[in-house]
């Protein structure tokens, strides 16, 4: 059964791919960083981590180089 109202296609903002990006690099980089006691982990090797901070910082220098604004 429908509610017969139409679904509206949200517009996306310029830049907002970007910001979600730079959040999910940050949050897993968060979660990653904060968590390496955890048991899993520690098995984890150092250079993982450094990759994700590496594209962490990246993502955050493309977003203030280049981000995509309203026109």
């Amino acid at each position: 059964m429908t509610s017969g109202m139409a679904r509206v296609k949200r517009e996306s903002h310029p830049g907002e791919f970007q910001r979600r990006r730079i959040a999910l690099a940050w949050l897993l980089l968060l979660l990653i960083w904060g968590g390496r006691w955890i048991w899993p982990l520690l098995w984890l090797p150092g250079w993982v981590v450094v990759l994700i901070a590496v594209w962490a910082v990246l993502e955050l220098a493309g977003l203030l180089l280049a981000a995509k604004r309203w026109r």
